[in-house]
């Protein structure tokens, strides 16, 4: 599997979620369906995406 960055002892990855997806798919030269748990991951990611984004989006406006 590929290495990782690391920043201060933390992945380089948006959320916990998509740097699990990361780990677990790595990289192959042949394409391939996921499998459940990687959709599952994939979707749980996006959904922490959004939520961090709207937090960040919320603390611009108050400022």
């Amino acid at each position: 599997m590929g290495k990782h960055l690391r920043n201060d002892g933390k992945t380089a990855s948006a959320t916990p979620s998509i740097d699990l997806l990361n780990r677990k798919l790595g990289t192959s030269p042949t394409p391939r369906m996921l499998t459940k748990y990687e959709n599952e991951l994939l979707r749980q990611s996006a959904l922490e995406i959004s939520r961090v984004t709207i937090e960040v989006l919320e603390k611009n406006d108050d400022a």
